[in-house]
């Protein structure tokens, strides 16, 4: 950045251990929470009664990758977080509870299908 006189101003680097950064980090949390925003994995072991469908698809292909890759086909809404480092960034895609529980059975349902 310039400032009038043309003197260059570094911007301020927060740690991570800031409270600014902690107080964002625990409304980001706060967030989530209140908007029920999962995992595919959170999401299929906190519902305690799966559809036909997705009970169909588990024992098809015994983990939720390619529904996660079916939803992403098919255009559904998700929160994506980027948690790493410099060295690599893992990309974990989240969805809204309420979407799930509408679409993942449609779209187990279309791997199974598919397969098939």
């Amino acid at each position: 950045m310039k400032n009038d006189d043309t003197t260059v101003v570094k911007p301020k680097m927060l740690s991570r251990k800031s409270p600014e950064v902690i107080e964002y980090i625990q409304m980001v949390e706060k967030s989530k929470v209140d908007a029920e925003v999962v995992t595919l994995r959170e999401w299929y072991d906190s519902t305690e009664n799966h559809g036909q469908e997705i009970l169909e698809y588990m024992v098809e292909f015994k983990q939720l990758g390619r529904l996660g890759k079916e939803l992403h086909k098919r255009g559904v809404n998700r929160v994506t977080e980027r948690f790493g480092d410099n060295v690599r960034t893992l990309v974990e895609a989240t969805y809204q509870r309420g979407l799930l529980d509408i679409v993942a059975p449609l779209c187990a349902l279309a791997c199974v299908l598919n397969k098939n």
